[in-house]
């Protein structure tokens, strides 16, 4: 296994260091190097996660994998990277080339090996629980960028038929039924979800499953969704981010909390595409994994 981690570190380093290096080329279009960039902050990420994962093959050396890597796959994903390394030296790598490379290459072996690794060392410890859900997040995003270009690439049906490799867990608390199944069926394909009708059944949940985005309502019995908030956060720092707030009460006092906590709210009545908007940010979002919080 360890001999798997250490090519995958290989080709982690080297996507970020070309990633950045295309970011550097293209500085004249900014969407375009924003989009590199954020790139090669996840491959940076992925090679720390492989490092985490060299380190706690130390405590089990002998585990065993089930796969190894052939000379025919290292070569042909070494081989997308030289093309585009090739191409940005040469300057002969045009915008919408470099970005259907891009594509090509994380939709070869490389990221089902990478998940491979997490999804055998997940079930040693937890800590490697997080990066599946984010490797989704890192495909989803070439996928949006790709729907922005003209002349879409042939490897753009490819990505949006791809299976998901982790599907998100979205919690709705609101205590009304009618609008709970509402929301559930406009966002059905955006992941799991489960209802609760009050924040008490909320955090109940949120013990057992972990919540890409919470859409909570505030005006609730047994325990209001501020309540819930303040509770859920504090059990768990840095949910906040995941939250969203529903509201047909939005008071000045509850606009300058959600400030405060940089929370995203929106008002009843509420336009569908800005439900749909707004819930797929939060679910796209790089959040780090949430640690429950000691509580002595």
């Amino acid at each position: 296994m360890n001999d798997i981690i250490q090519w995958l570190r290989k080709i982690e380093h080297l996507a970020n260091q070309i990633y950045l290096q295309a970011e550097r080329t293209f500085v004249d279009e900014p969407d375009l190097q924003s989009f590199l960039s954020h790139l090669a902050e996840e491959e940076a990420w992925h090679y720390h996660v492989m490092g985490s994962a060299a380190e706690y093959l130390e405590k089990e050396p002998n585990l065993t994998p089930a796969i190894s890597i052939d000379q025919e796959t290292e070569d042909k994903i070494f081989g997308y990277f030289t093309e585009i390394k090739t191409g940005l030296e040469e300057n002969t790598l045009t915008s919408n080339e470099l970005v259907e490379k891009i594509a090509r290459v994380e939709l070869t072996e490389w990221n089902d090996i990478f998940l491979y690794v997490v999804n055998v060392l997940k079930e040693k410890t937890t800590e490697f629980k997080y990066p599946a859900a984010r490797i989704q997040a890192h495909l989803k995003e070439i996928e949006h960028f790709l729907a922005t270009i003209n002349k879409r690439p042939d490897v753009f049906k490819k990505l949006t038929t791809l299976d998901p490799v982790w599907i998100e867990n979205i919690l709705i608390v609101d205590d009304e039924l009618i609008l709970t199944q509402l929301m559930k069926s406009l966002l059905n394909r955006s992941g799991n979800i489960d209802i609760a009708h009050n924040g008490q059944q909320a955090l109940e949940l949120l013990e057992k499953k972990y919540y890409k985005l919470i859409i909570s309502d505030i005006d609730m019995p047994v325990m209001d969704g501020l309540s819930f908030f303040r509770e859920s956060t504090a059990r768990y720092p840095g949910l906040h981010a995941r939250f969203l707030f529903i509201t047909g009460n939005l008071t000045p006092e509850r606009v300058q909390l959600f400030t405060e906590n940089q929370v995203k709210y929106l008002a009843k009545p509420m336009e569908i595409q800005q439900l749909r908007e707004t819930a797929s940010k939060i679910i796209l979002s790089k959040n780090q994994p949430i640690t429950k919080k000691n509580v002595a």
